[in-house]
C-alpha cells in the first residue's frame, strides 16, 4: 500500500491529521497504538517499515494474553508522522471521532533477517515490542476469513511478558449438592511476581435431572466433563468451539435447545476468545475452550456439547484432519459398519492412517489426518474422491445424495462438513440423546455387526478407558 489511498480518503482543509510523506528515520523503528473513538471503538496497530506506517484496525483492546486472539483488519499505510497524531477527526470526515494514543515505543522483527515486508507477503509476521502497555514477542497471522478484506489475528505469543489467565482446579462435590466445592491455587508467576487473580469455578443446580431417561444429573454431566477433561481439552485446544446448549437437558420435547457461537460480554474475561469476521462484517468472538476451567463453566451454563473447527487458530486454512461421517438415516447401523469397514480398506490401501468413532448418535466417524500441504478445498475434494468410490463399490448400500428422499435407505457418506467455518463433534462430548451417549474413539476390530453405540455414556465410558481401548490423539 500507499500514502495515495491515505490521501485519497482524507481531504486535509478539514482533518487534522498529517498528511505526510513516505520519510524514513533513523534508529529503530516505532510502533503505535491508537484508541480510535469512531463509530465503533477500535485500536489502530501501526508499525514502521518502508517509510510509512503498516496499519491494521483491531476491533478489541490488543492483550498481553498468549490465549487471546484478536482479529487485526489490515487498512492503508499511515505517514510516519501519524505516530504522534492525537485529536479529533472532524464529522463527516473518513473515520471521524477522537483519536489518542494508546500504546508507543520502539519494534523489532523476531528474525532480523526477514523484514517485515517480506513477512507480510508470506502471512505472517513475528515481532517484539517495547512499549509501556505492550512489551515482548507477538505475531500477525493472515487468515482468508472475511470476503474483501485484509484480515489477520494479532497473537501474544508465550515469554517472560506474558500475562495468560490463571488456573485453578474445580471438584465435583456430589450429585445431588446444589453448588459444588471449589478447589483454588496459586496462579502461576513470572518473574516472581502472580499475575492476574484467582480462578474459581462454582457449580449450580447440581441435582437438576437432564436426563430422565437415565436419570442422569447435572452434577454427572459436570462430573463427566471434569473427568474425562484430559483425553478431550487436546480435542478442544485452540480451535473455536460452537456450544450446544440444552440449560434444562432433555426434560421435555420442548425444553431449550440452541447453538452459540458468540461469546457474551457478561462471562468472565479468563475465557480465551477469538474474533473471527463473518461475511455480514461483524465478528463474531468464539471461545477456546483451552483448560478445565473454562471447559467447567461452560457446561455450567447449560453446554451439553462442544462442536469444534477442523483447524486450530494458527493455521485456520489448513484443517488437521478429514471427517468421513456415515449417516445411516433409514439404513441399519450394520449397514454404517459395512461402509466404514470399505473406507478403511480403501484408506489402508492408499496409505492413509484412519481414527473410527461413533459420533454418538446413529452413525459413526473416521478421522483421517491430513498431512498435505492444501487446505480445505483440496482435503474436502481428496475425501469426496473416496466416497464416491464407496459409493460406485457398495451402490446399495452407500450414497453420496445429500437429498434424504434420493438416499433410498442407503447409508450417506457426508464429507461436506470439510468447510472452514463448519464444526465437528469432536471425541469424548456427551450428546443430547435420551442415553447420555458419548462419542467414542474405537479400535478398528471393535467396528463390527455386534458393535452397540448405545453402550457408550457418561458413566460407563470409563470403564472401556480403564482397558486401554479406542485411541486419544490422531498422528
Amino acid at each position: 500500500m500507499a500514502l495515495e489511498q491515505y490521501r485519497a480518503k482524507r481531504n486535509f482543509t478539514h482533518t487534522p491529521e498529517p498528511k505526510g510523506v513516505v520519510k524514513r528515520h533513523a534508529g529503530k523503528p516505532v510502533f503505535v497504538i491508537q484508541e480510535h473513538h469512531a463509530s465503533k471503538l477500535h485500536y489502530d496497530l501501526r508499525l514502521e517499515s518502508g517509510g510509512v506506517l503498516k496499519s491494521w484496525a483491531v476491533p478489541r483492546e490488543p492483550t498481553m494474553d498468549p490465549t487471546v486472539k484478536r482479529l487485526a483488519v489490515r487498512v492503508e499505510d499511515h505517514p510516519l508522522a501519524y505516530a504522534r497524531f492525537q485529536g479529533d477527526i472532524p464529522q463527516g470526515e473518513y473515520g471521524a471521532g477522537h483519536v489518542e494514543i494508546w500504546d508507543q515505543g520502539t519494534y523489532q522483527v523476531a528474525k532480523p533477517a526477514k523484514a517485515l515486508e517480506r513477512g507480510l507477503d508470506d502471512g505472517k509476521v513475528e515481532f517484539e515490542l517495547h512499549g509501556q502497555r505492550l512489551k515482548g514477542k507477538f505475531t500477525l497471522l493472515r487468515t482468508q476469513w472475511g470476503r474483501g478484506k485484509d484480515n489477520w489475528l494479532l497473537i501474544k505469543l508465550t515469554d517472560a511478558y506474558a500475562q495468560p489467565g490463571t488456573a485453578a482446579h474445580a471438584a465435583i462435590s456430589g450429585r445431588r449438592n446444589t453448588t459444588a466445592r471449589t478447589h483454588r491455587r496459586p496462579h502461576p508467576k513470572a518473574n516472581g511476581k502472580a499475575r492476574g487473580k484467582p480462578r474459581a469455578v462454582e457449580f449450580t443446580h447440581a441435582d437438576k435431572v437432564l436426563f430422565p431417561a437415565k436419570g442422569y444429573t447435572k452434577g454427572d454431566v459436570l462430573e463427566f466433563y471434569e473427568k474425562i477433561a484430559d483425553r478431550l481439552l487436546p480435542h478442544l485446544k485452540d480451535r473455536p468451539v460452537t456450544l450446544e446448549r440444552l440449560p434444562d437437558g432433555l426434560q421435555r420435547p420442548n425444553s431449550p435447545h440452541f447453538w452459540q457461537k458468540n461469546t457474551p460480554d457478561y462471562y468472565p474475561d479468563w475465557i480465551p476468545r477469538i474474533d473471527l469476521p463473518t461475511e455480514r462484517g461483524k465478528p463474531v468472538q468464539y471461545a477456546l475452550v483451552d483448560d478445565l476451567q473454562t471447559l467447567l463453566y461452560l457446561v455450567n451454563q447449560g453446554t451439553m456439547t462442544f462442536h469444534v473447527y477442523f483447524s486450530r487458530v494458527s493455521d485456520l486454512e489448513h484443517p488437521d484432519y478429514v471427517l468421513f461421517d456415515l449417516d445411516p438415516g433409514q439404513a441399519t447401523f450394520q449397514d454404517a459398519v459395512k461402509v466404514a469397514k470399505h473406507i478403511h480398506r480403501l484408506l489402508v490401501h492408499q496409505g492413509a492412517d484412519s481414527f473410527p468413532k461413533t459420533s454418538g448418535k446413529s452413525g459413526l466417524h473416521i478421522v483421517v489426518p491430513w498431512k498435505q500441504s492444501g487446505g480445505y478445498d483440496d482435503a474436502r475434494s481428496w475425501a469426496m474422491d473416496i466416497a464416491r468410490r464407496v459409493e460406485h463399490d457398495l451402490p446399495d448400500v452407500a450414497t453420496v445424495q445429500r437429498s434424504k428422499a434420493k438416499r433410498h435407505g442407503r447409508v450417506y457418506v457426508d464429507v461436506m462438513q470439510n468447510v472452514l467455518g463448519h464444526h465437528v463433534v469432536p471425541p469424548y462430548v456427551l450428546r443430547a440423546t435420551p442415553e447420555a451417549t458419548v462419542s467414542t474413539p474405537l479400535d478398528w476390530k471393535e467396528v463390527t455387526a455386534k458393535l452397540n453405540p448405545k453402550a457408550f455414556d457418561i458413566k460407563t465410558i470409563f470403564a472401556r478407558l480403564k482397558k486401554g481401548k479406542g485411541w486419544d490423539v490422531i498422528h
